[in-house]
């Protein structure tokens, strides 16, 4: 910075947003001096800047995370939104406290959660994101349309061609929806023998009222059914529990009953990830999913990202129609459960493989085909 005349304050004559055009301008190919001529900056300033490869030159603290930490959010966020998980402020927040948690550094937030102002900063810091209003999409048959999911097939054929991952397509074995579906601990059997007028017939419960579990599948499109994850709504863990569920499956509680970021990372790489690799199945691998907010965070991202699993978000409220296990699975997995209540025999007696196979053609998920779609269900 130009020393100043005694008595007086130094006052910049550019802004930071000018410096930020003129250091792209030059790594783009323009000559320092003449980036400091056309955006009226001293050439000193400009070569300190580079050099030294400053995120923020105004006065005041540093930035908690590095650029290298901020930008690697940045990309989390825009490769979300393109793959239809669109992230809100309060999970680039959680994200943030979880990255302080497992890398530990000296920050003003509370329990390493930023707030309002850091958040503010962030997208001031990052102008190529803005917060924006989604689009709403009713839950409604008639508000989603043949023209929005056959705009969704291209959007997502157009990002795996770009992302050079659009072979995968061609390979049932590498394609696969996962769901998570309630089951009642005591569902209603249907009708019952009694005597013949009879008025007050029972039937005792041998669970809660109301009491279910959460189980997460997933399915190929060969047809196969990879182990579940079997979520109990308890606190803690009880030897009986764990036993009563196969030992390749996984099991997790929480007090709900219902899925969890936590969970779904641990299903995935403790339960979904290792079993893939015992088959022998080729990375990466595309798992088609809802957009529910359990199923990704930046933790999540950047480990499904290690182990060569591509998440993508089927089109909101679209499941009866794009999704395998809504359309073919769930229902005779239901039936059977009413009728047995020990999930891995219904697994075994009420579907097979070429249930699967159809449900994936239906959707046009394999083969890759939107003209497969049933599109009078919208």
């Amino acid at each position: 910075m130009p020393k100043p005349p005694t008595g007086k304050k130094y006052d910049k004559k550019y802004t930071e947003q000018e410096l930020m055009l003129a250091i792209a301008a030059i790594k783009n190919g323009m000559p320092k001096k003449e980036a400091a001529r056309v955006f009226n900056i001293p050439r000193a300033t400009l070569q300190f800047r580079i050099n030294n490869d400053i995120v923020n030159a105004k006065p005041g603290p540093p930035t908690v995370l590095t650029k290298v930490e901020e930008e690697t959010i940045v990309e989390w966020i825009v490769a979300s939104s393109k793959k239809g998980f669109p992230r809100r402020k309060e999970d680039v927040l959680h994200s943030v406290e979880r990255f302080l948690e497992k890398a530990p550094r000296p920050n003003v937030f509370i329990n390493n959660k930023p707030g309002e102002g850091w958040y503010k900063l962030f997208l001031k810091r990052h102008p190529d994101i803005s917060s924006r209003t989604a689009e709403a999409v009713t839950s409604a048959s008639a508000n989603v349309s043949e023209q929005n999911i056959r705009k969704w097939f291209q959007q997502i054929e157009n990002l795996l061609k770009e992302e050079q991952l659009f072979e995968i397509l061609s390979d049932p074995n590498r394609i696969f929806n996962g769901d998570e579906t309630g089951f009642q601990l005591c569902p209603k059997q249907g009708k019952v023998l009694a005597q013949k007028g009879a008025r007050d017939v029972y039937e005792v419960d041998m669970a809660p009222a109301k009491s279910s579990i959460t189980v997460m599948f997933t399915f190929s499109a060969s047809g196969t059914i990879t182990p579940s994850m079997v979520i109990f709504p308890l606190k803690r863990m009880r030897d009986e529990i764990r036993e009563s569920v196969p030992s390749h499956w996984g099991v997790s509680l929480s007090e709900t009953g219902w899925m969890t970021y936590k969970i779904f990372y641990q299903y995935i790489t403790n339960v979904l990830h290792p079993y893939l690799i015992s088959q022998n199945v080729v990375f990466p691998v595309i798992l088609f999913l809802d957009g529910h907010r359990s199923h990704i965070n930046y933790e999540l991202s950047i480990k499904c990202k290690e182990l060569g699993i591509v998440l993508i978000a089927l089109y909101p409220n679209s499941t009866r129609i794009l999704q395998p296990a809504d359309v073919a699975a769930f229902r005779p997995i239901k039936n059977g459960w009413r009728k047995a209540l020990i999930l891995n025999i219904v697994l075994e007696k009420h579907i097979n493989s070429q249930v699967i196979k159809n449900g994936f053609r239906a959707c046009g998920l394999y083969p890759w085909n939107a003209d497969a779609i049933n599109f009078s269900k919208c």
